[in-house]
């Protein structure tokens, strides 16, 4: 038979045909390859004709796939097809996804047997994408499109200490020249301090921008994102093209996920890379995920990139994707794909309807919806804190300039959003995290820090169960007012009891040094003589139990008892025996020893520190409920329990720092919600602890301590000497130290950290220590134990804020860094130390004292507030004013100019001056008296640089 003979006008034909199927990009490659066909074989197994088709690339570069061959018009029916075109047009597909130059790929084509002539025409045709556009904005009208973005306004600071407000005005946002601008400004400016824009509390900060986002406008679940960008640069900057679910299934940030497509910082900064030389600077963009369990238990993962040949993303637009299918996510600069993260290394965690934590199925978070933000940060805990560190003013205005943002769907499976991937063997495969182990909250039973037993019902995996040889026993579970379910149990006799079971048995070891039980419990009625007993039970006769004094008839009463000392009392029953806290079986028996009718509630174990001279932390080993653990910005921290070399020490922590940005803490143990446990530490007056630092590298050997309570309560940092290296050193910090310290809003009755222990933040590399014999201890005395501070201070009598030094609870303060608080001598007659305040910077800012605990004045309220003050030199700005600014914890206030005094006298340079104003006057200007917070001085905001002022005897007068 003859050859057939191609036909390049049919094979047009066929890509116009095509063009309106639901292959919209397939093309024909008739010009750059060449079709032979041989001779047609019969296939005598199969009955069918058999005809080899070659295809050779006769162009000068690689083709790529996916291919299909079109055969049409064949004067006998083709066997086998793949499939066929909305025109009746049969194709094959082609399984190799590569042709290259010169190369030549064969296909075997079956035809019918029949005896007409063979003929057909033949056409490849390729379709090097399965992307298809889904949702554009090229910004080619005149302004931003509402229908495709909304805004976020609010100055919430993005979480993390950013310094912008974003707002929806055109100056932070616009469309011009076919490009969106996101531009940041270096301005003060007021908004709602919530993240969602709640006015009931506002915040100022020194900076706008704008954060735009497609929340319920555009959300998608896999596809491709693309956004070509030019980004800005400077100390400070932190664009991002990133995504946020749009539904948050599995709980609050990071829980449901956070997708970062492109993020930099400080670009053309001084680069922080390791190996960077002087004068190199910041050019990495970086691709990164954050999941796991809701802030503070989430992690993150990603990749750095560096554009080739030195260029900075800065310095020109540059295109920034991201594929996402079910299970991975691919990243990509100039379709460079650089990183590749997979289901493997992420998780999310959320806590059920139960409380229990859960591992969500599948690739979660990340096979939910998501939505686009394209937002311009300035500073915050990134940008702030590496290359040349805080925010450079002089670089604003910067812009983040926008050419394009297009999504696409995989047409090959929009479900799954798999099939059209574009990959290179040369990415990074992220490792990421796999989810940690949640142990089966049967297993785990009792582990602390607090274990529940009964509470409006029993908690899984316990159960109820009693001994009852004379059926004198009977409980249920009844209503109470009040308190919902309580258990009621009645007594008729001598011989019986009642307890809570777990047959497997529990190891409660951990409850013996600072262990409780605790349950209420309400007394009925009972006979004359008749005791409640209250044990704990390893199996017979290995029990320990112990009498509890029951309040009056119908009153509800909080029972505590120790474990140490009820294991010690032994079982009465059986002298000489006492339960195994390695095994018990029955976590708590209520036995009364006679007629008796009681209700039981709340009955838990917990942990306390009450009525002790001393709580150890750590030596030779953890002592629960702490466990020594650390918080790493940035690099890593390496904790380890090892056998010091010292012979007088044994076992003792371990820790090395490969960052310069982590703090380790003995903490309380964390509950189901990752919340440590909160004890009452007032009973005792020191933290002690020995620290021996084996390698210190540091030019600057500074090391700090603190006391937590739950953030924002802490103690402050506290710097501490450094000991000798290879020396171990003891410390004994007294408590009420740390309740004195500079801006400390410790509360000793609630700290779930009582020693936070690192070299000073930002310079710790290299550091290796130990740490041995962490101990709460009291001097004996109790009539000087701290107390915990009070909720506010009310003033009914005169109130000395500074006069030499500042008061109690009052600190010097600074709101955004441009202008230094310190203690000097004057030398004029009548003063001695005084407060100082420099105003170097040129960037707008407040100055002043600061309470760390609210102050009420409303008792004052007929009275004064005054001080001496002294210009040392006046604002560059000659016309700016001189301010005075008290204000309310809940952001109240009233503001003056100085020469608005009673004294009615503007400030001169180089003389002392005294300043009054009536507290009525202040309360008619807006300022709440109930809360005062802040009493702050400084000229008018952006023109304060080079105002310098002395303040001294500042005080509150009835």
């Amino acid at each position: 038979m003859k050859r057939h003979a191609l036909s390049q006008v049919l094979a047009a034909s066929l890509l116009l045909g095509a063009s309106q199927l639901a292959y919209a990009d397939w093309a024909a490659l008739d010009s750059q390859v060449q079709i032979h066909s041989a001779n047609p074989v019969f296939d005598r197994v199969n009955r069918v004709y058999r005809v080899t088709v070659t295809i050779s690339n006769n162009s000068e570069q690689t083709l790529t796939g996916p291919f299909r061959l079109l055969v049409s018009e064949p004067s006998v029916a083709l066997v086998e097809q793949s499939g066929e075109s909305a025109e009746g047009i049969a194709y094959i597909d082609v399984e190799q996804s590569e042709l290259a130059a010169g190369q030549s790929l064969s296909l075997d084509l079956k035809f019918a047997l029949d005896r007409r002539r063979l003929t057909f025409n033949a056409s490849l045709m390729n379709n090097p994408s399965d992307w298809q556009l889904v949702w554009q904005d090229e910004f080619d009208g005149a302004q931003i499109d509402t229908n495709k973005w909304g805004f976020e306004q609010n100055c919430w600071g993005g979480g993390n200490g950013e310094q912008q407000c974003y707002t929806n005005r055109d100056k932070n946002a616009f469309v011009q020249d076919g490009l969106l601008n996101i531009v940041a400004h270096q301005e003060s400016f007021t908004g709602p301090a919530g993240p969602n824009g709640e006015t009931d509390s506002y915040a100022t900060l020194p900076y706008t921008s704008a954060r735009l986002r497609t929340l319920n406008k555009g959300d998608w679940t896999y596809g491709r994102f693309e956004i070509r960008a030019k980004l800005p640069a400077g100390q400070g900057t932190w664009p991002a093209i990133w995504m946020l679910p749009s539904d948050y299934v599995y709980g609050g940030w990071a829980a449901s996920g956070e997708i970062d497509i492109m993020e930099a910082v400080n670009l053309k900064a001084q680069s922080d890379k390791p190996g960077a030389t002087p004068g190199e600077l910041e050019n990495r963009t970086h691709g990164t995920l954050h999941y796991g369990r809701v802030w503070p238990g989430n992690v993150s993962s990603g990749a750095a990139f560096e554009l080739p040949g030195g260029l900075n993303p800065a310095d020109d637009f540059h295109t920034y994707a991201l594929e996402w299918q079910e299970g991975e996510i691919r990243w990509y600069v100039d379709d460079v794909h650089f990183a590749t993260q997979r289901d493997t290394g992420w998780y999310a965690q959320y806590l059920d309807a139960n409380g229990q934590m859960q591992t969500a199925p599948g690739s979660a978070p990340f096979n939910e919806r998501f939505h686009l933000l394209l937002n311009l940060a300035v500073g915050g805990a990134w940008a702030g804190n590496v290359n040349e560190k805080g925010i450079d003013p002089n670089v604003f205005p910067q812009t983040m300039q926008v050419d394009y943002v297009r999504v696409y769907e995989c047409a090959v499976n929009p479900t799954m959003g798999a099939g059209c991937e574009t990959i290179s063997a040369d990415a990074e495969l992220v490792e990421g995290h796999a989810a940690p182990d949640i142990p089966d909250p049967v297993d785990n039973l009792g582990a602390g820090p607090v274990f529940n037993l009964y509470a409006n019902g029993l908690f899984e995996g316990l159960g109820f169960n009693s001994y009852n040889p004379e059926g004198a026993v009977q409980f249920s579970q009844v209503q109470e007012p009040g308190k919902d379910l309580v258990l009621q149990l009645d007594k008729s006799g001598s011989v019986g009891n009642l307890y809570i079971e777990y047959p497997p048995g529990l190891d409660l070891t951990h409850w013996q040094e600072y262990g409780e039980l605790v349950f209420d419990v309400k007394l009925q009625s009972a006979d004359a003589g008749s005791e409640l007993l209250v044990k704990l039970d390893s199996g017979w006769p290995f029990v320990s139990d112990t009498a509890v004094p029951l309040a009056e008839i119908g009153q509800w009463q909080e029972v505590r008892l120790n474990i140490a000392e009820l294991l010690a009392k032994g079982n009465r029953f059986a002298p000489g025996n006492y339960a195994i806290l390695a095994s018990i079986l029955n976590p708590v028996v209520f036995e009364p020893t006679g007629a008796m009718s009681v209700q039981l509630d709340n009955i838990r174990y917990q942990y306390s520190l009450a009525n002790r001279s001393e709580a150890v932390i750590f030596d030779e080993a953890d002592h629960p409920p702490f466990v020594l653990a650390s918080y790493v910005a940035n690099g890593d921290v390496t904790l380890e329990q090892v056998t010091s070399s010292d012979s007088q020490y044994g076992q003792v922590k371990q820790i090395s720092f490969n960052t310069n940005e982590s703090v380790v803490y003995f903490q309380t143990q964390v509950d189901t919600s990752g919340t440590p446990l909160r004890l009452d530490v007032s009973g005792f007056d020191f933290i002690e602890f020995d620290l021996n630092v084996l390698a210190d590298p540091r030019e600057v050997r500074n090391f700090m301590l603190k006391m937590d309570c739950g953030h924002p309560c802490s103690s402050g940092d506290v710097a501490i000497d450094a000991p000798a290296i290879g020396q171990w050193t003891h410390y004994q910090i007294a408590i009420s130290d740390l309740l004195t310290n500079p801006g400390s809003s410790l509360d000793v009755s609630r700290v779930d950290t009582p020693l936070v222990l690192f070299p000073a933040w930002g310079n710790q590399q290299g550091v290796v220590m130990q740490v041995d014999n962490v101990r709460l201890t009291g001097d004996g005395d109790d009539s000087n134990n701290p107390e915990p501070p009070p909720s506010n201070i009310v003033v009914e009598d005169e109130l000395v804020l500074f006069a030499d030094t500042p008061a109690y609870g009052w600190t010097l303060w600074d709101c955004c860094a441009n202008a230094s608080l310190t203690v000097v001598q004057d030398n004029d007659p009548g003063f001695g130390n005084v407060v100082e305040v420099n105003f170097y910077g040129p960037s707008g800012t407040v100055s002043g004292l600061q309470a760390n605990i609210a102050h009420d004045l409303r008792p004052v309220a007929g009275g004064t507030l005054e001080f001496d003050l002294k210009l040392v030199s006046a604002p560059e700005d000659a016309g700016a004013l001189i301010l005075i600014k008290i204000e309310g914890q809940n952001s109240s206030y009233a503001q003056f100019a100085l020469s608005d005094s009673l004294e009615g006298q503007a400030p001169q340079v180089g003389q002392w001056q005294h300043f009054s104003y009536d507290i009525s006057a202040l309360a008619a200007a807006g300022l709440d008296l109930s809360q005062i917070k802040l009493v702050m001085i400084f000229p008018e905001w952006g023109r304060a640089l080079g105002a310098v002022y002395r303040l001294d005897n500042l005080v509150i007068r009835p």
